[in-house]
């Protein structure tokens, strides 16, 4: 999962869109564009609207893509965000794909990712920084300390191995 913090939670929504702005290269929206159409779109504008052609359900994604879902139904979905938001291809590949996110202040990532926890939705997270080096610190700084006063997240180890620190019972047999 990524995460963007804030001081407001409206600043964590900028910063959000800008970091995915920055993603989403011209060249990224086109490749995903074709991967969901699997035909060659590179004659279309990416700040005009999507193509009013129909996916190819028998077209080869470019090479190295692999195809998501049925394209007719993703088309179909990203006809509806496009027209109700009046976006553009770029917009729209921006808006419709990415990774799961937190996005706000440390105290709203803190009380989702507690709830993801606490509903049993997940035992734990593999966190992604958008950015590195250095992308984690601001996390470190400011959810983990709030994740700590909860209890929800360990202040220190228990023992000297993984094994250890995970509470788990030496194998039969060793020492």
């Amino acid at each position: 999962m990524t995460f963007v913090l804030g001081d407001t939670a409206a600043e964590a929504q900028e910063k959000a869109a800008e970091i995915r702005k920055q993603q989403v290269s011209p060249q990224t929206a086109l490749l995903t564009l074709e991967q969901v159409w699997g035909r060659d779109l590179s004659g279309y504008d990416l700040d005009g609207p999507l193509p009013d052609i129909d996916p190819d359900p028998e077209g080869r994604p470019a090479q190295g893509r692999v195809r998501i879902g049925d394209p007719l139904a993703v088309a179909a979905k990203w006809r509806a965000v496009s027209e109700a938001k009046g976006l553009s291809i770029r917009q729209t590949v921006i808006e419709t794909t990415g990774r799961q996110s937190f996005i706000g202040t440390p105290a709203q990532v803190a009380d989702a990712l507690d709830e993801f926890v606490t509903l049993r939705a997940a035992d734990g997270f593999i966190l992604v920084p958008q950015f590195t080096p250095g992308g984690l610190d601001d996390f470190v700084e400011r959810v983990v300390p709030l994740l700590q006063e909860r209890g929800a997240f360990r202040t220190e180890y228990s023992g000297h191995t993984l094994r250890e620190h995970l509470g788990l019972a030496r194998p039969a047999g060793k020492g």
